[in-house]
């Protein structure tokens, strides 16, 4: 059945034996659904590991929706890495006159159903006029071997490659694809920098670099890429240093709108973000991945810079923080009420996973979690006066935290004026301010919200209610983060009423004990949770 060829014309749906009337659907709108079933997987979920593309089935539903398929060339333009080297020939011949994307790793011939050999690879690519996307993914030299017999031009608009193995700078041939190709998207991931022809450089429109690249390399490779738009630098752990590059002349960048770091310290976007010109209302956003830290005094030289930034867009309005010590995320800034953190023009987040929920001590520093150093950010971004919008959300069980946490924190935000929870925060909060010690917070706070039910999925609107109290201030319920994070309780989910509430806050105590709280259910709300913050411990004293 897999090298079955059909004839080039669609036979008419009423010459077919059609056992549902599903089956006779016009062809334009059966070829929307098979490109829609065709569809690659995202890198969230698990690969399909056969040989065979998954959505194969549908093509033997009848004769009509087989011709229909078979015809459609662009249907069979996806060339995944789980396909055997038959099943990549049938593609490429069903996909002419068509374009293709292809992806491919490359590697030993003894693992067939992952790599490709090099000489498979090499026949299948060799003399492809018709690439619209392609990634190849292997060891350096292997894909090295590939990339040097790729001479035919191409109208190839997107190239990605993930070289492994260590070794020197890779040089990419100054004939690739001929000499000339419409290239607008690259991504270069390498132990090494990868070094790219100029001319191949020169449109492109959004660059992500994954590589180990010195800084002035990285500079030298944005100055060669005028229409630049997007760029994005991955997780680089290369020893940059102020002194690796002169701040002046300042490289322009007049298109870039989207300049994003990710990476384990803000040394990277500093020195970066010193030597661009970037336009007005440029969208620039850091986020940190990080373990455990003893503080931010090692960093304290570069977030010595970003307030310039932050103040340039009208302060840090917004702050998100969703999980506990183990793991959890923290995201805060620019932009009005309405603004998300993708629209902002500086937005900057710290994730953590794995952390230790206790105190560790590694070469004679005491490490914690970054959610216990999470108050202290904002007196280093000059945070705590602009704050407008907190929202923290997720279950309770995954927050564990001390409740002199939480006291710290909210002190810290004096300006908030909207309070948007999760019920599992909720029931956090009345947890922490059921003690007599418990301080006065947030006397700005004009608007609470409260998620009913569990977060409704991204970009599904719900509606919201208020609820007026007796001095005209509203509590709505209702609230959907614009931000949903990974783990979330979706609608349905059952409630818990537990959380780690212990009277101290030091993290190197023992595990806290697990307290019983209030049950918020989705039809309650909160309506003296306002005044318990604004009122503090002192209303729980007789």
């Amino acid at each position: 059945m897999v090298g079955t060829q059909a004839s080039s014309t669609i036979l008419p749906s009423s010459d077919i034996d059609i056992p549902n009337p599903i089956c006779g659907l016009p062809v334009e709108i059966l070829q929307r659904i098979f490109i829609y079933c065709a569809q690659p997987r995202s890198r969230d979920q698990p690969p399909f590991l056969q040989v065979y593309p998954e959505w194969i089935p549908i093509t033997y539903v009848c004769r009509y929706w087989r011709a229909v398929s078979l015809n459609h060339h662009s249907l069979w333009g996806s060339i995944t890495p789980n396909l055997s080297p038959a099943w990549i020939k049938i593609f490429m011949e069903r996909s002419s006159p068509a374009l293709v994307d292809v992806e491919l790793r490359v590697g030993q011939a003894t693992v067939k159903r992952i790599f490709l050999c090099v000489d498979e690879a090499i026949a299948l690519l060799a003399d492809c006029t018709r690439l619209r996307s392609m990634a190849l993914v292997g060891p350096r030299r292997d894909v090295c071997a590939v990339l040097d017999v790729l001479r035919s031009t191409t109208p190839i608009r997107s190239l990605t490659l993930s070289l492994w193995e260590t070794g020197p700078p890779i040089v990419l041939p100054a004939n690739l694809f001929g000499g000339r190709a419409p290239i607008r998207h690259i991504h270069f991931t390498a132990d090494r920098c990868i070094v790219a022809p100029r001319w191949l450089l020169h449109g492109v429109t959004h660059f992500t670099s994954g590589e180990q690249i010195p800084l002035l390399h990285l500079l030298d490779a944005l100055s060669q890429m005028p229409t630049l738009t997007h760029f994005t630098l991955q997780h680089c752990r290369a020893d940059w240093e102020d002194t690796d590059a002169p701040r002046e002349p300042l490289i322009q960048m007049p298109h870039l709108t989207h300049f994003v770091v990710h990476a384990d310290s803000p040394r990277f976007f500093v020195l970066l973000n010193q030597r661009l010109e970037l336009p007005k209302n440029a969208k620039r956003r850091l986020e940190l991945r990080t373990l455990a830290v003893s503080g931010w005094d090692r960093w304290a030289r570069w977030f010595a810079t970003l307030p310039p930034i932050i103040e340039a867009a009208n302060g840090l309005q917004h702050v998100y923080l969703s999980g506990g010590a183990k793991e959890g995320t923290f995201r805060t800034w620019t932009g009005d009420s309405a603004t998300t953190s993708e629209d902002a023009e500086f937005c900057f987040k710290v994730y953590w996973s794995g952390s230790p929920i206790t105190q560790m001590v590694l070469f004679d520093t005491n490490l914690t979690s970054p959610i216990f150093h999470i108050a202290p950010l904002f007196d280093l971004l000059r945070a705590t006066t602009c704050v407008r919008n907190l929202a923290l959300e997720g279950d309770p069980a995954c927050f564990q935290l001390p409740k002199p946490f939480w006291w710290e924190l909210l002190e810290k935000l004096p300006a908030v004026e909207d309070l948007n929870l999760h019920q599992g925060a909720v029931k956090v909060l009345y947890s922490a301010w059921d003690h007599g010690s418990a301080p006065a917070v947030l006397p700005a706070l004009r608007r609470v919200y409260v998620a009913e039910g569990g977060f409704t999925k991204p970009g599904v609107t719900s509606t919201t209610r208020e609820v007026h109290r007796g001095r005209g201030t509203a509590v709505r319920r209702g609230f959907i983060s614009r931000i949903v994070p990974s783990k979330v309780a979706w609608s349905g989910s059952p409630a818990r009423t537990t959380t780690c509430a212990p009277s101290s806050y030091r993290i190197d105590d023992s595990p806290p004990l697990v307290v019983d709280l209030p049950v918020i259910h989705s039809g309650d709300v909160p309506e003296d949770l306002m005044k318990l913050l604004q009122g503090g411990g002192r209303q729980n004293r007789v």
